[in-house]
Parts: structure tokens; sequence; C-alpha cells
């Protein structure tokens, strides 16, 4: 398959093909006149690539993994990658809990804002902020 029938059967632009083959996650032959060559195993390939990146899979690690793939047992392959998906589960976990404080920032400052009163003074940030520096720390 030319790269144009990949990238219309996989979904992939063939942008990203070209970088994916310029990092070594696929590989197509090349024929006579340097057209890429696929064969139809790089669909699967890229399904592979593609639901690796959903999961938050560095490309890096997604072609350690790929070549793992290739040449270690099933054992040897789940070995390595749950450590991975532990630490992808760790790092979102860490970023939750920085968006759930966040949350709370946003919702307090939000509630200062419909407290604060009506009046023709100038305008102080006095509402927003209010709350949280009145907080113990």
């Amino acid at each position: 398959m030319r790269i144009s029938e990949v990238s219309r059967h996989s979904g992939v632009s063939t942008t990203a093909l070209r970088y994916y083959e310029s990092i070594g996650l696929i590989a197509p032959e090349r024929s006579g006149n340097g057209y890429r060559d696929y064969d139809a195993a790089v669909l699967s390939r890229l399904d592979l690539i593609e639901a690796s990146k959903e999961l938050g899979l560095p490309l890096g690690d997604i072609g350690r993994h790929l070549r793992s793939l290739e040449s270690d047992s099933c054992t040897d392959v789940r070995d390595q990658l749950r450590p991975l998906l532990a630490e992808r589960m760790r790092m979102i976990d860490e970023k939750r809990a920085r968006l759930d404080a966040l949350r709370a920032r946003l919702d307090q400052a939000d509630h200062g804002l419909a407290n604060c009163p009506d009046r023709d003074e100038h305008c102080t940030t006095d509402c927003v902020f209010r709350a949280r520096s009145e907080a113990p720390s």
C-alpha cells in the first residue's frame, strides 16, 4: 500500500506516518521509484501505536514496547508494560489532585465574587481573594 492508502485506512495522517517512520515505529519498504510501500501488517501496528497514545504513553516508550513485542515473551512484555502504566496512573492522580485544588480555589473565588456587594466605588479584588487570605493556613 502507498502512504495515502495507509492514511485512508488507518486514519493516521501522512505527516504522522512519515514521522513514525523517521523515529522507527514503522518501516515501509521502498519501491524502485522510491515510493513507500507498506504491507497490511502496518495497519495493526498503527492501531497499537494509536491505542498506546490514547493511554498517554510517550512515543519513545511505544517504540520500546513495539520492539519488545517483536522479541520478548508475553510474560516479559506484561512485566515491562505494567510499571509503565502504573507510572502513567500515578502521574494522572497527581494531576487530578492539582486540578481538584485549582477547582476548589476557583469555587472559592466565585463565591467571593457572588458575595461582593454592589457599590459605586472603585472595584478591588478583595471580594475574590478575601476568603483565601482569611482561611486558616
